[in-house]
């Protein structure tokens, strides 16, 4: 037996009784022809607040033109993340460790309300990356997750910095061995 990759969209798409559905993706500029090919879901975590999932729109961008080169119709949707490194220490924290729950389900709601085939899951910090692996795992469809990098590093004084050097200046701060100053060149 071979495998359809429109295992679960035909479902969605084919025959006139799924009309209404297909004019949903009409009036957003789906064409018959994409409409026609596997619909894989391109899920990420993008949010305008952490470095660590700032790129994935660029980088969904790339994920979609694969998918059209490998024959599918990706269709872009994204979900949550909180970031450890700005709640820590904070009343956010709390919301840090279950947002990868959030994660995990809001993809899993979307690709199975919607019937898709297959779908990409971008991510990029330590909540966000067991989040998209335990939807990749719940779904049981062919699926990648694919991480977004390191974060870029810092220079100061001609030396990279990353997140671990902000740390160790918080606490040279607080012990009196540097000034205000030195620690906001250092941030």
């Amino acid at each position: 037996m071979t495998f359809d990759p429109r295992h679960r969209s035909r479902t969605l798409l084919d025959g006139a009784d799924r009309a209404a559905a297909r004019t949903y993706f009409k009036a957003i500029g789906f064409t018959d022809d994409d409409l026609r090919r596997p619909l894989v879901g391109v899920a990420h975590c993008w949010i305008e607040i952490t470095p660590c999932n700032w790129n994935h729109k660029k980088m969904a961008e790339k994920v979609k033109e694969g998918v059209r080169a490998a024959g599918g119709t990706p269709i872009e949707f994204n979900t949550i993340s909180v970031t450890d490194g700005i709640s820590m220490g904070t009343e956010g924290m709390k919301a840090s460790l279950i947002s990868r729950e959030t994660v995990a389900d809001s993809v899993e709601l979307v690709v199975r309300g919607h019937l898709l085939d297959g779908f990409v899951g971008l991510s990029g910090c330590d909540k966000t990356i067991p989040g998209m692996v335990m939807a990749l795992a719940r779904l049981n469809l062919p699926s990648v997750m694919l991480y977004s990098g390191s974060i870029r590093y810092g220079e100061y004084r001609g030396r990279r910095l990353t997140v671990q050097d902000i740390f160790e200046a918080i606490g040279a701060f607080n012990a009196g061995k540097i000034d205000a100053a030195e620690l906001k060149a250092v941030e």
